[in-house]
């Protein structure tokens, strides 16, 4: 795996949304109490990292989820985190 560089609030917010399969904006800065100008920047530089992929659903919510590559290097990191999701069927 490339050198990724997370902060440790970078990190926090890609295992939320790892976590629970996805969040909208508000409810993951609700969740977490981070000011919403604050996440804005962690999940832009995310998003630049190739970590998460942004949607919009209609004009007003952003739906954040892990890229394939954020969910690699989840794995990378947390391995046992993986293992909880392939014996969850």
């Amino acid at each position: 795996m490339t050198n990724i560089t997370l902060a440790d609030d970078q990190a926090l917010v890609l295992q939320q949304i790892d976590e629970t399969g996805g969040e909208d904006f508000g409810t993951l800065a609700d969740t977490l109490r981070f000011d919403r100008h604050r996440l804005a920047q962690i999940i832009t530089a995310l998003r630049d990292k190739g970590l998460l992929v942004m949607s919009r659903d209609g004009q007003t919510v952003m739906w954040l989820r892990v890229s394939a590559k954020g969910q690699r290097l989840m794995q990378y990191i947390w391995p046992e985190t993986g293992l909880r999701a392939s014996h969850a069927f």
